[in-house]
């Protein structure tokens, strides 16, 4: 029997062009856009990695997933003071997502995070599964002042705004920063400055989120006093 090469050849042409039609439809799926800020996009392309694409100003203030986030976050912060403080101190991104592929870790409440944008700024996020009670008593007892459970997402709030160049001119993201690009091994003698860095960061956005706290009180008791 006598192979014939005629019909073997577009049989496997067509093979061929048929696996590679379905490896590219795949990856075309794969391609993920995010909004950094409100005029940048990240888009993650396969194979080629990703690239940043600026669109025109739109007009009004940008909150990314404001349709699926707002509910939540009004739950845990009033709009008005959130949007207050994130034009003040260049928060470009208030959100609900957790520090694990989206999962919140055990014992993690809030954090904030320098944002990837051309503008810069920062990200705030919020534990939105707290249980406020028991964290009300853990904060109180740590900072040794009261902290109602209705209280604990304001001051979480304003503790990660503490931790911005805004209100904290020895951010510890900036010197994290500005030592990856200095291009200089961690050395033992690094690594302790930058963990006192640390310490003194957390101590000063505690005291920073009290202050705020406090402020916050003072404009809700004279609102409900009208």
């Amino acid at each position: 029997m006598e192979l014939n090469v005629s019909y073997i050849l577009p049989f496997f042409v067509g093979t061929i062009f048929g696996i590679f039609v379905s490896i590219t439809i795949i990856k075309i799926r794969q391609i993920r856009v995010e909004r950094l800020d409100e005029k940048t996009l990240l888009i993650k392309l396969p194979f080629l990695g990703s690239i940043e694409v600026l669109e025109e100003k739109n007009q009004g203030v940008f909150i990314r997933g404001l349709a699926e986030s707002l509910p939540n976050l009004l739950k845990l912060l009033d709009l008005d003071t959130m949007l207050q403080y994130a034009l003040r101190y260049n928060i470009n991104y208030i959100g609900i997502e957790g520090n694990l592929n989206g999962l919140w870790s055990d014992r993690k409440l809030a954090y904030c995070t320098m944002s990837k944008g051309y503008k810069g700024g920062y990200n705030i996020y919020l534990n939105p599964s707290l249980n406020c009670e028991a964290v009300s008593n853990h904060l109180s007892k740590q900072l040794n002042t009261v902290i109602k459970p209705d209280e604990v997402y304001p001051f979480l709030f304003f503790h990660e705004i503490g931790h911005t160049t805004a209100a904290n001119e020895k951010s510890y993201f900036t010197a994290l920063v500005n030592h990856s690009l200095s291009g200089g091994r961690r050395s033992a003698r690094r690594r302790r400055a930058l963990k006192n860095l640390y310490l003194e960061s957390e101590r000063y956005a505690d005291e920073f989120g009290i202050q705020e706290l406090t402020r916050w009180r003072q404009t809700r008791k004279e609102l409900t006093s009208i």
